[in-house]
């Protein structure tokens, strides 16, 4: 996934923000579990681990393999 692509997150996802921005080396300062699942927007990549999204305006990580590319449904409608 790329900035500004749109995401799934599957509920109880370790969402985290690091205690220096974009620096997982350096500890993670807060954390949250959303208990629904949602959309979020991709706003680039911390590392090879880590894609970095907006959940609830603020910026946080996420395991790359905990989000997942929407699909475009291109079924005919008429």
């Amino acid at each position: 996934m790329k900035k500004g692509d749109l995401a799934w997150l599957p509920s109880s996802t370790s969402l985290l923000q690091f205690a220096e921005e974009d620096n997982p080396d350096s500890g993670v300062k807060c954390f949250c579990n959303p208990k629904m699942p949602t959309h979020v927007l991709v706003l680039g990549e911390i590392s090879d681990v880590y894609y970095k999204i907006g959940y609830r305006g603020a910026c946080w990580a996420v395991p790359k393999h905990y989000l997942y590319e929407m699909q475009e449904d291109f079924r005919d409608v008429g």
